[in-house]
């Protein structure tokens, strides 16, 4: 196993999407932000939003999943036998506020500008991943209150099997 581990074998997008949903884990942990029902920690989904099992009768309850970060892998490359995988994600948050000052949004720029300060100052994750620049972020422009949204997108490289890797492993 350990002569696989040398030459990336395992090391896939999907495991990439796991290990940066551990990395914003410990990034976030013991921080609360505006929810339904008062301040609480924020949820991190894998590439979906969980499928309610019943009508909308949660949605402004603490049942409702705000805050949240949705960390959906979008696409990726191989640019050739000598690089890495290149593997997208985008990084979708919302936060929830139902103040008369509509600052939900600052819950949404706070929680990017940790996402992106930790891109920048430590790229690396997992053990066998990095992310690369450009990181790219937006803030929602349309009216959704109480709920707010925005997005980081970030490309990262993630180990890829390729011939001249097996090659170069048995030799």
């Amino acid at each position: 196993m350990k002569e696989a581990m040398k030459v990336g074998i395992g090391q896939t997008p999907q495991l990439c999407q796991d290990a940066l949903i551990e990395m914003l884990r410990e990034l976030f942990a013991g921080k609360k932000y505006n929810g339904q029902e008062g301040r609480k920690p924020l949820a991190i989904f894998k590439q979906d939003l969980p499928i309610p099992e019943e009508n909308d009768v949660d949605a402004d309850t603490d049942v409702a999943h705000a805050p949240y970060i949705v960390v959906r892998m979008t696409g990726g490359e191989i640019a050739d036998d000598k690089s890495p995988q290149t593997v997208e994600f985008s990084l979708i948050i919302c936060a929830y506020d139902t103040g008369i000052e509509r600052a939900g949004f600052q819950d949404v720029a706070n929680i990017k500008e940790d996402i992106v300060q930790r891109a920048c100052t430590v790229p690396y994750f997992g053990g066998a991943f990095t992310i690369l620049k450009p990181i790219a972020w937006a803030l929602q422009q349309d009216d959704t209150a109480p709920y707010y949204y925005g997005a980081v997108t970030m490309n990262c490289t993630a180990p890829a099997m390729t011939q001249d890797t097996e090659l170069e492993g048995l030799l």
